[in-house]
């Protein structure tokens, strides 16, 4: 089934309510559900990402009766591209993808004349990192939520990064570090905003596939912990969601379709889902008619200018990178397809970034602690 995204409750209305809360507007749709449980004041507020974790593949491995699935709420909108790459700028700074331009895994820099994974500042394909900077902070900055809500709070609230990847000194390595994290924080008599990222389920989703006993085992752990530790907490709104949904996919390699190699400017880039091409000029015409040949029942090919007619990248003043950064076409899964550039041997069981209703479906899940304490 297609799944357009839906910024009007979505990831970015997630994020929208809670800067609303703090004083801060987005200029975006805030969540309706939200809005209203935070009418009430919270001591903490504590947002929860489990990367991967979309409304399927709870509903799969969770029973009804199961603590998130009891709080669970509603489906709501990933961003598109849907994946970890586009959709955590938008949580981290209140922005549509439009407008923090951060699209995928790879993406290309006019500077370099190069694709470069962004999260890891290497040059696609290899390592090697991007001298002197981070490319993609360098070029495509935004203002961080935490610094939004500690200058519109004034300092009366606390913002906490907790995470593998956090740049504090509140960086964790584990769902138990997490929790046991969060647990002390919310001891202080104080405001706090509390952000969590775990890169679980996603991690062992791509590696064994969305039906594996051990992704149901991880995402009933998760479920156990986020109960334990909601049962710990006092005076908090803890809000449970995803990045983006996963599910299982069969890989095409474009090099076994030289004439589309040939047409274009240089490797593609984005997603092996959401594909990005950059097309020589004597070809733009030809290329839609070649690759919808072949993949016309896996992928809708749109031009640049499709996209944003469509306004595939949200809402919101459009990031000047945009034009760079998309190229002449990009082609999105509505398949079980991933079109990678060549088999390097390293192989995926599921994938993300298309706009299918498991990619594109993540939950929204809400524990008010004062009702579950009582």
């Amino acid at each position: 089934m297609i799944k357009y995204p839906d910024y009007d409750n979505s990831i970015l209305s997630v994020i929208s309510s809670i800067l609303k809360y703090y004083g801060y507007d987005t200029g975006h749709v805030t969540q309706k559900y939200l809005d209203e449980k935070l009418k009430k004041r919270y001591r903490n507020i504590v947002l929860m990402l489990f990367d991967g974790m979309g409304v399927s593949t709870i509903k799969k491995h969770l029973t009804p009766k199961s603590f998130l699935m009891e709080h669970f709420i509603e489906p709501i909108s990933s961003v598109c591209p849907s994946t970890t790459g586009c959709a955590i700028p938008t949580y981290e700074s209140g922005l549509a993808p439009i407008e923090h331009a951060w699209l995928g895994w790879d993406m290309y820099f006019k500077e370099y004349d190069a694709n470069i994974t962004v999260f890891k500042n290497t040059f696609q394909g290899s390592n090697e990192k991007v001298p002197d900077c981070n490319a993609a902070q360098k070029y495509m900055p935004y203002k961080h939520i935490f610094d939004i809500i500690n200058e519109v709070t004034h300092g009366e609230v606390t913002a906490h990064d907790i995470s593998k990847y956090s740049d504090t000194n509140e960086f964790v390595y584990s769902c138990e570090e997490m929790s046991l994290k969060v647990q002390d924080i919310a001891k202080n008599k104080v405001q706090d905003f509390v952000y969590t990222y775990l890169e679980e389920p996603d991690s062992v989703m791509h590696a064994l596939g969305v039906d594996h006993e051990y992704v149901k085992e991880n995402v009933r752990y998760i479920n156990s912990l986020v109960c334990e530790l909601c049962e710990q907490l006092e005076d908090s709104l803890v809000i449970v969601s995803a990045d983006h949904g996963l599910l299982n996919t069969e890989a095409i390699y474009l090099s076994d379709y030289p004439k589309l190699v040939d047409m274009l400017v240089r490797r593609t880039s984005i997603e092996t889902r959401a594909v990005n091409f950059y097309v020589k000029e004597e070809y733009k015409e030809a290329f839609k008619d070649e690759f919808n040949k072949h993949f016309s029942k896996y992928f809708i090919l749109m031009t640049k200018e499709e996209i944003l007619e469509k306004g595939l990248f949200g809402p919101g003043k459009q990031n000047a990178r945009i034009d760079e950064v998309v190229g002449d076409y990009m082609a999105f899964a509505i398949s079980n397809k991933a079109l990678e550039w060549e088999d390097d041997g390293f192989k995926m069981e599921a994938r993300h970034a298309g706009l299918t209703q498991e990619e594109m479906e993540v939950p929204l899940i809400v524990i008010d602690t004062n009702e579950i304490n009582k």
